[in-house]
């Protein structure tokens, strides 16, 4: 018990400082498969039916509504303390709620590639306002469009420069059943894909509970799925934080 706090403590020490940890072996690659497996299923019928077009990328969002073999994945046991208690740092008792923002499963094409960004869109941030949860289904190297990143960039003033390569930029490889985590306000982004073999990463997107989410998984979420998950994930997908629809409801936001 007292290794894995003090495992809990490094990783959110990296994310604070450094704007990243990586998480090795966290699943195992059967369990990499059947998730690769359950999102290949998904991808035809999401890409038939979706306003989210890029000919580089196959992706799904909104896991939960999928398959309910993702739900787990929302507040995985290794890794929902190393969110909840870094999105916490610097509020009262440091003891923020938390919301997911947004899940997905990507395979990006040969020749994708991204700009550099900063999802939080705030610059020099002291303390983290979003998450993100990278599963590695695949081997991640610098070859098949492993996510870079510019450490420590979350403390820089400003964006970064379009096409612009920095310095101390750095590709983030790890072995398939690692888990990234970053402050999405660190600059980063997908590299170039120079080969044809699979990268697929599954990310979740976690957020501090007053931020707006990418979706409204308060209505996307099908009662048949809403009565399998617990009080927590409930929590995460917004049931909590609904705001009132006036004065005569609630006053309190949450």
């Amino acid at each position: 018990m007292q290794q894995k706090k003090m495992s809990e403590k490094k990783n959110i020490n990296n994310i604070l400082n450094h704007g990243y940890t990586i998480l090795k072996s966290v699943i195992n690659d059967k369990e990499c498969d059947e998730i690769k497996k359950l999102a290949k299923q998904n991808f035809g019928i999401f890409n038939k039916k979706t306003k989210i077009k890029n000919n580089l990328e196959e992706s799904i969002y909104n896991l939960h509504n999928k398959n309910n073999k993702f739900i787990k994945y929302l507040d995985h046991p290794k890794i929902i303390n190393i969110v909840k208690k870094t999105l916490s740092t610097g509020s009262f008792n440091n003891e923020e709620k938390i919301i997911l923002r947004q899940s997905a499963v990507r395979s990006p094409k040969k020749g994708f590639a991204q700009q550099l960004h900063n999802d939080s869109r705030i610059s020099k941030t002291k303390y983290p306002l979003i998450l993100q949860v990278i599963w590695l289904l695949d081997d991640f190297t610098k070859l098949n469009g492993a996510t870079r990143i510019l450490p420590k960039s979350q403390h820089l003033e400003g964006f970064p420069k379009k096409n612009k390569r920095y310095k101390n930029e750095r590709i983030l490889t790890a072995k398939k059943g690692s888990v990234i985590i970053f402050n999405a306000s660190v600059w980063h982004g997908s590299s170039e894909k120079f080969t044809n073999e699979d990268r697929y990463g599954m990310i979740f997107s976690y957020s501090r509970w007053f931020l707006k989410p990418t979706f409204d998984h308060t209505k996307n979420t099908p009662l048949k799925t809403y009565k399998k998950l617990s009080n927590f994930q409930k929590e995460l997908l917004g049931f909590k934080f609904n705001p009132p629809t006036d004065e005569f409801e609630r006053a309190s936001s949450r």
